[in-house]
């Protein structure tokens, strides 16, 4: 059995990042990898748009290709520390995959990536109550 799986919902092509400031929230984490998203100004948009939105935000960059452990636990602290309602990541392939497994352990501090391996072991995500 084979099985892909894909986000609930992708934004893409001319002006889809203002769909940003149609969100819901208070807080927004925003994943980036090496500076490419703050050269070409796309970061100053995305936290402009956030703000517009009444968004408190919060920076995690650096994600490197072929993100380490590390790197993937730092930003799970740093967003246990904040408490988002959004994760909103760019860039590229690092930082979006980053920012999955951040939410992962995010939302389950205690899950460990020995478990996060096993072929349909992941936690349901969006279902902590004290978030």
């Amino acid at each position: 059995m084979a099985r892909f799986t894909l986000p609930r919902d992708i934004y893409f092509g001319k002006n889809s990042l203002e769909e940003l400031k149609n969100l819901k929230g208070k807080k927004a984490v925003i994943v980036v990898g090496g500076g490419s998203m703050k050269r070409f100004g796309f970061l100053d948009k995305i936290e402009a748009y956030l703000h517009e939105a009444g968004f408190e935000t919060k920076l995690i960059e650096g994600v490197e290709p072929d993100p380490s452990v590390e790197t993937v636990m730092k930003g799970a602290e740093i967003m246990r520390e904040f408490e988002p309602d959004w994760i909103v990541a760019v860039g590229g392939g690092s930082p979006i995959d980053a920012a999955k497994a951040m939410w992962i352990f995010y939302e389950y501090p205690d899950f460990t990536f020995e478990q996060a391996v096993v072929p349909f072991g992941l936690p349901e995500l969006r279902k902590r109550q004290d978030l």
